[in-house]
């Protein structure tokens, strides 16, 4: 079954985008009121796939091919209506139902999807952790629409993070059987704050894509104690961690490369924040991400925070004398 999830992450938008140009043409020939009403139907699943909708598992781009003709498709049926058409007068002038429910399910949904990306909670901010690349939100925001499984598992704030190739694409086809097809595995994992290492896992194999270990749920990981939360990062390559429990860390500083192990389908880095054991939202450089969120980073802006052990001895006096305790 779980092998054949990123089929279902593919049909899923591909599916609601489609249904909605379908409705559209189909029944586009109406009187003026109802193909207004029928546009705004329309519009609000199409909305809906475009926010969230998992599109790295084809394009990141191709969400906006199907809003492209969407509006295509609004803007010649709305000149065919207004022009007058002998099929666009409705024998009654009601207007039908199901548009306006239609509408009114996926106005709520596409309010929550926005929403996600303004957490209500307290945020930790801290620097995205990746470098090198273009990255991509698979799963993440303060919303069960576009944080599905985390919103299950306990972990709502979580964020799953992959990285696009130039197709747009996280990975060299829908479901490769090779991890290195993955863009994101073996990527160089960096510290996102400056902190102490609290616990580490580093033994675990990294499993075949599509087959997840269920008894060790976060794979190999870090925990990391930063001075105002503690951050937790998963799924971690086996025998790539870099650090150990005690260790002071800069910010910038390379941890730990990303792998495939614990209970995850596909390579990926799985990040969040707690306090006192309660989870927190987590910001990474002034900015709140969701689904569909995409990052471009360069290699270069680490440089200046790597090595630096001013900074370690400074932050170990800091530990010291109790800065930072919770």
């Amino acid at each position: 079954m779980s092998e054949n999830l990123p089929i279902a992450f593919v049909v899923y938008p591909l599916l609601l985008s489609g249904a909605a140009l379908i409705w559209l043409i189909t029944l586009g020939h109406q009187n003026w009121l109802n193909w207004v009403v029928l546009v705004l139907a329309c519009g609000s699943i199409m909305v809906f796939a475009f926010l969230a909708g998992t599109w790295a598992f084809t394009s990141y781009y191709l969400r906006y091919v199907f809003l492209g003709l969407f509006a295509v498709v609004a803007g010649f049926l709305y000149f065919r209506t207004k022009q007058g058409s002998p099929h666009s007068r409705a024998s009654d002038g009601k207007i039908a139902a199901l548009p306006i429910s239609v509408f009114l399910l996926f106005a709520v949904l596409n309010a929550l999807a926005i929403a996600a990306h303004y957490p209500s909670a307290k945020t930790l901010d801290a620097n995205f952790p990746l470098s090198d690349g273009t990255y991509y939100v698979l799963q993440g925001g303060a919303s069960v629409v576009t944080n599905p499984f985390h919103a299950m598992s306990g972990s709502k704030m979580a964020i799953d993070i992959v990285k696009l190739n130039s197709l747009g694409n996280r990975a060299d086809g829908i479901a490769p059987r090779a991890l290195s097809a993955y863009e994101i595995f073996g990527e160089t994992l960096y510290s996102p704050c400056q902190g102490s290492i609290f616990k580490v896992r580093n033994s675990l194999p990294d499993n075949p894509p599509g087959h997840p270990d269920t008894e060790h749920p976060e794979g190999n990981y870090i925990v990391l104690k930063c001075a105002e939360a503690d951050i937790f990062m998963a799924h971690l390559k086996r025998g790539s961690i870099k650090v150990a429990p005690g260790e002071v860390v800069t910010s910038g500083q390379p941890l730990a490369e990303i792998g495939n192990s614990g209970n995850t389908l596909e390579p990926h880095l799985h990040i969040g924040a707690a306090k006192g054991g309660i989870e927190m939202g987590l910001q990474f450089n002034g900015r709140s991400l969701s689904i569909n969120s995409v990052i471009s980073r360069q290699k270069e802006v680490h440089n200046n925070a790597i090595n630096s052990d001013v900074q370690k001895r400074r932050f170990a006096l800091l530990l010291r004398a109790g800065y930072g305790e919770r």
